[in-house]
């Protein structure tokens, strides 16, 4: 960003700024004193501000020069602070909120598998145009591939690292999903599993998925199911916006039980943002726990709103089917992406890990891709 002040002023604690290129700004005398960027107020080393809020003097504007480049307050108590036109322009608030809203791209079905990325192993691990091109896939459209991986544990978890970090869970870091039965779960079978979200019963889900498949030996089956459960939920708001409204409001329990662990945690299938876009999606019919219901008016609404959300993400032409080969390493959005499996024989084993979302979208900022 490379702007101009054209004209400034203070009204009433509020200094009006005009730029060049047209953008008009407003921003508080409170805002500003807190913002002030002299080393007084603020160490550009560790990026933090040094003095408690209630240190900060409630002062006002005693006077205000302005240049193209830069703002010059004066302040009651004798305190002056610079800003510069690029970092007032940089939190004009419809700037500040689109340079820091995620903006998905909704698909349906195999229509987004030539969209995806599939980038090499070396590429993605060594060079900033690789891991653009992952992480900008999974902002778009929640999935990405990685290829050429080594067939083993350590290689997959390098990538796991590369993405953001192994997350811990009760399945450790890095696991494996086979026909053993290491945990409480039916991932730990051969049966088919309807698309889902992991994690539900979590305070904070998973961010990120990753599938690498180590081997499936004398069998048949077991393709991967993915779908875009932001579609699927459009599609319900289109189709039937009451139940849409309250799968947003209505707390759904989830929860999951083993020896030593007892995770439960409530919230909406669906989430919404402040500008009622989607942000999350909790859906996952095998870790419902029991419920009990304020009235018998909310239990059908329950019942109806999620058999009619369900309908969408059973839906084939919804959904992305596709065998995981050795080799291949799929990484998806577990706020956004569901994922299920059909049914197989044989001996097949999944390597695999999560990335919480805090530590995926890290990395994306600091590819400058996201603010």
């Amino acid at each position: 960003m490379n702007v101009g002040i054209l004209r400034a002023d203070a009204e009433n604690g509020t200094v009006n700024v005009q730029m060049e290129d047209g953008l008009s700004i407003k921003l508080e005398d409170c805002w500003l004193r807190d913002h002030c960027r002299c080393t007084n107020c603020y160490r550009s080393d560790t990026y933090q501000r040094i003095h408690h809020l209630l240190e900060i003097p409630e002062a006002f504007i005693n006077n205000l020069d302005y240049d193209q480049e830069k703002i010059r307050v004066t302040w009651s108590d004798g305190h002056e602070s610079l800003y510069s036109a690029n970092f007032l322009a940089e939190f004009h608030y419809k700037t500040w909120i689109e340079g820091r809203s995620l903006k998905p791209i909704v698909w349906q079905g195999a229509s987004v598998s030539n969209k995806v990325c599939n980038v090499d192993v070396d590429s993605f691990l060594n060079s900033v145009d690789g891991a653009r091109k992952v992480f900008q896939s999974l902002l778009d459209y929640g999935v990405a591939f990685i290829s050429n991986v080594e067939v083993s544990e350590q290689a997959t978890e390098k990538v796991c690292q590369a993405l953001g970090g192994v997350q811990h869970t009760l399945f450790g870091g890095m696991w494996k999903v086979s026909t053993v039965r290491e945990h409480a779960d039916t991932a730990y079978t051969t049966v088919p599993l309807a698309v889902h979200n992991d994690n539900t019963y979590f305070t904070e889900a998973a961010g990120l998925q990753i599938f690498h498949c180590m081997e499936h030996e004398n069998g048949a089956g077991g393709e991967t199911v993915l779908l875009d459960g932001f579609h699927g939920a459009l599609q319900l708001k289109r189709d039937h916006p009451e139940d849409f409204e309250f799968l947003t409001h209505f707390d759904l329990e989830a929860e999951y039980l083993e020896d030593g662990y007892h995770h439960s945690y409530s919230a909406p299938v669906i989430s919404l943002d402040k500008f009622n876009d989607i942000k999350q999606i909790r859906f996952n019919v095998y870790d419902r726990s029991p419920m009990a219901f304020a009235s018998g008016a909310e239990c059908r609404s329950y019942y109806r709103a999620l058999r009619n959300l369900s309908r969408y993400y059973e839906d084939k032409r919804n959904q992305w089917c596709f065998k995981l080969m050795p080799g291949t390493l799929l990484v998806f959005d577990n706020f956004r992406v569901l994922h299920g499996r059909a049914g197989f024989t044989g001996h097949r084993v999944l390597s695999g890990s999560y990335v919480s979302r805090s530590d995926w979208l890290s990395r994306a900022r600091v590819l400058r891709l996201i603010k």
